[in-house]
């Protein structure tokens, strides 16, 4: 694929590890390695690498001599006789009840490389085994997003629910000084304690809304994390970029590999196969029919084995071993456009935030003045103190409006990196 870059850089979070210096910050990207190591299906990649192991090693055992211990015991109705006279010669005819044990060994000496071939083919299912280990955790990156976001949001909301808290409380401490000299009546300060309750009540639900999700996230990254931590990241630039590197386009190209080692299979599976045997055994009659005693016997020799010629089966396998390499490449036509319609989502999104951003600045900006009007009226006893609760808590929720749109923007960064690959 031809890589071709949008030229619109922006920057993007890329968190760093925990350290010493700021052990009470989680970063998403040490979300993704915890995610890797501790994620259940993880385990299974030691028990594929067993199992390929002892396969291997099955198929390998074509090469070893073949071993074979026989016996039997016979009763026949009737034996060969020789009814020639011969002066002075007496034929016994053999006996009618026979034994023979036997030791037989077979060694495979030339296949062709079909054994050789079975071996990579073993190899192959255990990469695509090992590869949807991968594609499985790489799976749960966008669920991790969304429970990593939403945190983050929350901690930005607490964060400005605390400051409007604060603001809240110091107007009440200058009104209170009103109410002594008589500009203001008492009742406006019961509003405003009514409305600090009230956001009391929004920062509990936060707080337990975020403790749920970070319990979920903790279970996504295999550790328990602590109520206090704090979530953070760093801005790095980057670039949109056309090239895909999710881990599903290494399983296409495994599962095509698969398919070229079972047509050699098919291939070799007609070629010529030489092998060496022997056998010896002990019975009566031995290989001397003639004699009728219990004598030892061993036989040695190399035989050819050869298919020319199966009816086309092999010809027929190949062909649909081609079909299913064609339905492979088409599910990796239609795997890449569903990357590239989810990758435009994204650009989108980002591209919205950012012009909301701008029209966020603006709002704040006015909030603040209105605000400040508000609290100098307020303070003079011209206006209500509910009057001026709407004005500070206007203001606050543009705030938020604000946070949440710069954290969607993250969220939008980093689901476009995941669907991409790129992380």
């Amino acid at each position: 694929m031809i890589t071709k870059y949008i030229y619109l850089v922006f920057l993007i979070s890329i968190p760093m590890f925990l350290n010493a210096q700021n052990a009470d910050t989680l970063y998403i990207e040490n979300c993704y390695k915890l995610l890797y190591q501790n994620w259940p299906t993880l385990k299974n990649d030691t028990l594929y690498s067993q199992s390929s192991s002892f396969r291997s090693k099955n198929i390998s055992s074509a090469y070893l001599p073949q071993i074979g211990i026989n016996a039997q015991s016979t009763y026949q109705s009737d034996v060969i006789s020789v009814n020639i006279p011969f002066p002075g010669i007496k034929i016994d005819s053999p006996s009618k009840d026979q034994y023979k044990a036997t030791l037989d060994i077979n060694q495979l000496i030339f296949d062709a490389g079909l054994t050789q071939s079975r071996k990579k083919l073993e190899t192959s299912n255990s990469l695509i085994d090992k590869q949807q280990i991968i594609i499985d955790i790489n799976s749960k990156k966008e669920q991790l997003n969304g429970l990593f976001f939403n945190v983050l949001l929350m901690q930005e909301t607490e964060n400005l629910q605390f400051a409007l808290r604060f603001k809240l409380q110091e107007k009440l401490t200058v009104l209170q000084s009103g109410v002594t000299n008589g500009i203001i009546t008492e009742s406006e300060l019961f509003t405003l304690q009514a409305e600090l309750l009230k956001i009391d009540q929004q920062i509990i639900e936060i707080q337990t809304s975020r403790e749920g999700l970070l319990s979920s996230l903790s279970k996504y990254i295999g550790q328990e994390i602590p109520k206090s931590i704090k979530l953070g990241y760093e801005t790095k630039p980057f670039a949109f970029t056309e090239n895909i590197y999710r881990p599903e386009m290494e399983l296409f190209n495994l599962n095509k590999s698969r398919i070229n080692a079972s047509e050699n299979i098919s291939k070799k599976t007609l070629l010529p196969k030489l092998y060496g045997f022997g056998q010896a055994g002990y019975g009566k009659p031995g290989l001397n029919m003639l004699n009728n005693e219990f004598q030892t016997f061993y036989i040695v020799g190399a035989k050819l084995s050869w298919t020319p010629w199966d009816w086309n089966q092999s010809s027929r396998d190949r062909k649909i071993m081609e079909i299913q390499k064609e339905i492979i490449s088409n599910q990796q036509e239609a795997f890449v456009k569903g990357i590239s319609i989810q990758a435009e989502n994204e650009i989108t999104t980002f591209n919205k935030m950012k012009e909301l951003l701008k029209k966020d600045e603006e709002i704040i900006k006015l909030r603040e003045k209105i605000t400040l009007a508000s609290s100098s009226k307020l303070e003079n006893g011209t206006i209500r103190s509910s009057d001026y609760i709407d004005d500070v808590t206007a203001e606050n929720q543009a705030k938020i409006e604000m946070k949440k749109h710069q954290i969607q923007i993250l969220f939008a960064k980093f689901n476009y990196m995941v669907i991409k690959g790129l992380i």
